[in-house]
């Protein structure tokens, strides 16, 4: 979990020399001088330009377990989505320093490329939700023992990272189930996971640049999914994988845009009895419950459109909607879906 907000006074919020400069004192005492000096020369070689500072504090935290603790004890959630009014942010790793501050994302960023810069060949999973908002895992294995563990960071309790003692990814991803229920109704029996992703090497695909980057990283934020990126059910034992669901839509025509550029489903493409669902279900739900938990006949309703399409009403019409912020930045379907290239 995230540095806890304190409830008896305002956080402390510094310019973004001086926060990157309490880091660096903080983690000066425990650096030693010949490690920092590789680690200079090694980020060096890699074309990456960072602070005297910054290196300081990133050639401190030279262990996932290391990086966990700081995410946990000194980053502050990035709560962007709190009102309409605040601008969403993908801070760089180095706008983590200067701010203190991570969403979800940000921190997975962050802690992707520490570990990359010490050689631990992270690797990002994605915990697939219903309903809910996904979660990144900056996923590394023990070279010791060959079980794998991960970094992440989140506002809410036990949905950061985990040690390395875990044999697959499905069992680190099933250490999440318990805890992870729906930010709709806060109710701990709304359990929302439903799959997780391969394992993805982000340099394979962005390289290292963005690492020592100034600028926001829209490009990897809206971008890092795409058609080539396989998911895994958890309640499926066997080896089939399934597109990321708004992937699948896109590919399947039932979300496309209007002649002004919005995005909205459209039925008609759906199977023929995802169709009749999709009525059945709203005229039971209600269009105004969207953040309301299916219950009764429409949570029937939605297992059966699940198991159909691969995704729920509420969800492919959370993804129309959320698609237009993706064509607003500029971005094109082909951008994600690469077979409409």
């Amino acid at each position: 979990m995230s540095k806890p907000i304190p409830t008896d006074h305002p956080i402390i919020r510094r310019a973004p020399d001086a926060q990157v400069r309490y880091f660096a004192e903080l983690f000066r005492p425990a650096v030693n001088p010949v490690k920092l000096a590789w680690f200079k020369a090694h980020v060096l070689g890699l074309g990456l330009r960072f602070a005297d500072e910054e290196l300081t504090v990133l050639a401190a935290l030279d262990h996932p377990d290391k990086v966990q603790q700081f995410l946990n004890t000194q980053i502050y959630y990035n709560n962007d989505h709190a009102s309409v009014e605040l601008e969403e942010t993908a801070l760089p790793p180095r706008g983590v320093l200067q701010t203190g501050l991570a969403h979800c994302f940000e921190g997975a960023l962050f802690a992707y490329a520490v570990n990359y810069l010490h050689g631990h060949a992270p690797r990002l999973v994605v915990i697939e939700a219903s309903q809910d908002s996904e979660h990144n895992l900056v996923v590394w294995r023990d070279a010791r023992t060959g079980l794998c563990g991960c970094n992440a960071h989140s506002a809410f309790p036990h949905l950061d990272g985990r040690p390395a003692e875990y044999a697959t990814i499905r069992a680190l991803v099933e250490s999440y189930v318990p805890y992870y229920y729906s930010d709709r109704t806060h109710d701990p029996r709304d359990l929302t996971i439903v799959g997780y992703s391969d394992e993805f090497d982000l340099t394979a695909k962005f390289g290292v640049a963005w690492m020592a980057a100034d600028a926001p990283l829209w490009d990897i934020y809206y971008t890092y999914i795409d058609d080539t990126w396989r998911f895994h059910y958890l309640n499926d034992k066997a080896a089939a994988t399934h597109s990321y669901p708004v992937i699948r839509a896109l590919k399947e025509n039932w979300i496309e845009a209007d002649a002004q550029g919005k995005p909205f489903v459209n039925v008609s493409h759906l199977p023929r009895d995802a169709q009749a669902l999709w009525h059945a279900f709203w005229n039971l739900h209600g269009d105004n419950q969207t953040y309301r938990r299916p219950r009764g006949q429409a949570a029937e309703i939605e297992r059966e459109f699940m198991r159909l399409t691969g995704t729920t009403p509420i969800d492919l019409d959370d993804n129309a909607f959320d698609l237009q912020f993706f064509l607003a930045a500029g971005y094109k379907i082909r951008d994600i879906v690469n077979s409409l290239q």
